[in-house]
């Protein structure tokens, strides 16, 4: 009998004979799902006798708690460029394909896992969340597959072991429209990266072809009322605009900065019974600044792992 514990995620470029990255994850994984359908003939025994397998499905969500190092290649791929030397990355649309192997390391002697090919994601979504980890979940699309993959002469690159960051502690700054929320208690907050990919199926195949769309940024802050998120209302009205930073780091020399360049936001004024704390609702949708030509740069600093093991392969 398969536990979970001993199913494996790993990801690669799409072609590649590099290593396996094994992946964290606290729950998913992406699959292959058969789809079946009933050609609907009628049948003198008044009795349903045929189903036919009329296409597959390739991929699904996975749930994460994000630490430094660990989603970088996930990152590259919905963000669709390359990481800079200045350890900046924005939107474009260069998104060379991957590969996820999913193995069941307890199943036979020696493992059985299916690999998906020509994969993409799709979506990833980031939570900030008063008292908890930073959570969050990324959707692969996959155009391809092997349902019976034989793993058995790969390598792997061990499961970094970086910490996960901690919404309490680790959270350096909010800050909306450059200001410090230093004095004001956000209770949540919460970031998605869309690519919207299209399904696009043709008459001859199994697996439909996956269209990249218009990358879309938008999310939602849960915070305090006050003089100053009282103002946001008018300001919605007026169809300001608006810049969000989140600044995060692990306390081990690694650090994320989240930048959203431009911003607009919806805001509903909250409402509420006896000792209820009020809270408004900010709704925002992400904009393209022209200068930098992207609506969200995310910028890393990596501790130097160096003689730390990390990052070690293993068969």
């Amino acid at each position: 009998m398969a536990s979970g514990n001993q199913q494996r995620v790993c990801v690669r470029q799409a072609g590649s004979d590099e290593p396996w990255q094994i992946l964290r994850r606290t729950d998913g994984a992406p699959g292959i799902t058969t789809n079946m359908e009933d050609p609907n003939e009628v049948d003198s025994s008044g009795q349903q006798n045929s189903m036919m397998l009329t296409s597959i499905t390739v991929g699904g969500d996975t749930s994460i708690a994000f630490s430094a190092s660990t989603y970088d290649l996930i990152i590259r791929n919905v963000m669709g460029s390359e990481w800079q030397s200045d350890g900046s990355i924005v939107i474009g649309q260069d998104t060379p394909a991957l590969e996820f192997l999913v193995a069941y390391m307890d199943v036979g002697s020696n493992g059985v896992g299916y690999l998906i090919s020509e994969a993409n994601v799709s979506q990833l979504q980031l939570s900030i969340s008063a008292g908890s980890a930073l959570t969050g979940s990324f959707s692969v699309v996959g155009e391809g597959y092997n349902a019976n993959y034989d793993f058995s002469g790969d390598s792997f690159t061990d499961e970094t072991s970086t910490k996960v960051i901690n919404c309490a502690q680790d959270i350096n700054e909010i800050v909306i429209d450059g200001q410090s929320q230093i004095n004001v208690c956000v209770n949540s907050m919460d970031l998605t990266i869309n690519r919207n990919y299209q399904e696009d199926a043709c008459v001859g195949h199994l697996v439909a072809h996956q269209d990249k769309g218009t990358a879309q940024g938008s999310g939602s802050i849960s915070l305090a009322l006050t003089q100053d998120t009282f103002n946001l209302l008018e300001q919605s009205i007026n169809e300001e605009e608006f810049g969000i930073r989140v600044d995060m780091g692990d306390g081990n020399g690694n650090q994320y900065l989240f930048e959203l360049l431009r911003v607009k936001l919806g805001v509903e004024m909250p409402s509420g019974g006896r000792d209820a704390i009020l809270r408004p609702s900010v709704n925002y949708n992400a904009l393209r600044d022209a200068t930098a030509d992207t609506f969200i740069r995310i910028t890393r600093t990596q501790a130097d792992t160096s003689g730390s093991g990390d990052g070690s392969s293993s068969s």
